[in-house]
């Protein structure tokens, strides 16, 4: 087999493009040459370049719930990123084309099966989408992250294979990570973050709630805004040496391996994170994520004690603050030593037994 091409389709923020990136370092481990369809975002590209992964970029969006101007140019968009998939499908003759969520997948997968290519998606929430339903009635295989998510499709090729978790997560050095970030050992550490684009209220609110605290050096704080206010949080943080305020961290896995405790939303992807590393979280879901899908990620493991769910309607800094004081008081209470088995690992193997069958 002399052409190892495998196109990865995958759009929008680092919740589809970083499993889309773990899978891609597992097949470029194995031999094979992994390829993104992805569209002109900035984190994406950025995440990819700082990857070495090469992409081919489309100009492609979400598609609007109304009827609209926005709705007629998606489906012109829409029609040119067929005709676009279809090039390069047919010059790249990819072995195997694998979505991992956003637009990409949609005419990606589509066009793939068509010129019968082996298909795979890889769903990462609980509440899958409408697009990834469809489109696992004529994939070769079905990946779900939840058990939970099974229900949700009708075909016989669903594998739960659980979440692809960046290695880097798992294999960081704390104290190396503590010289990365100039940071003190043996000192209460909470790590904040919201998202690639931000999240205003969680900002806010984490930061306020903790300023006063890490100015005393009983705490330090990492803080990473995202795109949206980061200037307005460093600003208020300015004058606090504890309090380190990041507009966006590709190194995040630095940031996990000196915290404490974690403050974010609940992506599938940073709630498998924050499970696996057995760190005591604050869930904050975005509100505005398809199907709420973001808090019924979190509600699947609030059931452990590590974790507290705060919907953002509520989230004030009393509440978040006590929050953090029961995780506070519970830490290194009933922690275990994780024991995790790759997720990209099992997707691997699976897909390159479809491919040789």
């Amino acid at each position: 087999m002399k052409n190892k091409n495998v196109i990865i389709a995958s759009s929008g923020t680092g919740g589809h493009i970083y499993p889309g990136v773990t899978l891609a370092k597992e097949f470029k481990k194995n031999g094979y040459n992994p390829i993104f369809f992805i569209i002109n975002n900035k984190v994406s590209i950025e995440i990819l370049e700082n990857n070495g992964f090469e992409y081919i970029l489309f100009n492609l969006s979400g598609m609007p719930r109304k009827i609209s101007f926005s709705f007629v140019l998606f489906l012109v968009k829409l029609k040119w990123s067929l005709l676009r998939v279809l090039k390069y499908i047919l010059i790249l003759k990819p072995v195997a084309v694998v979505g991992t969520g956003g637009c990409m997948s949609v005419p990606t997968i589509f066009v793939s099966k068509i010129l019968k290519r082996k298909t795979f998606i890889h769903e990462q929430n609980t509440l899958p989408g409408k697009a990834n339903i469809i489109l696992s009635k004529i994939v070769d295989k079905t990946f779900i992250s939840f058990e939970y998510s099974r229900k949700y499709f009708k075909s016989n090729n669903v594998i739960f294979s659980g979440y692809p978790i960046r290695e880097e997560i798992l294999r960081t050095s704390k104290l190396m990570a503590l010289k990365k970030l100039n940071l003190m050992d043996n000192i209460f550490t909470v790590l904040v973050f919201g998202g690639s684009l931000g999240a205003i209220k969680l900002n806010e609110v984490a930061c306020k709630t903790l300023l006063e605290v890490s100015k005393n050096k009983q705490m330090q704080v990492i803080h990473i805004t995202g795109y949206k206010n980061y200037s307005q949080i460093l600003k208020l943080a300015e004058l606090n040496k504890n309090y380190k305020v990041f507009e966006y961290m590709h190194n995040i896995y630095d940031a996990y391996a000196v915290s404490d405790i974690v403050i974010c939303r609940s992506g599938a992807g940073t709630v498998f994170e924050v499970k696996t590393l057995d760190k005591p979280t604050v869930f904050i879901p975005y509100p505005y994520a398809t199907d709420n899908h973001q808090y019924w990620n979190a509600k699947e493991v609030e059931e452990d004690k590590k974790f507290i769910v705060i919907e953002e309607k509520s989230l004030n800094e009393q509440n978040l603050s006590n929050a953090i004081k029961v995780l506070y008081s519970n830490l290194n209470v009933n922690s275990h030593n994780v024991s995790y088995k790759l997720s990209q690992d099992l997707i691997f193997k699976e897909i390159v037994q479809c491919i040789k069958f």
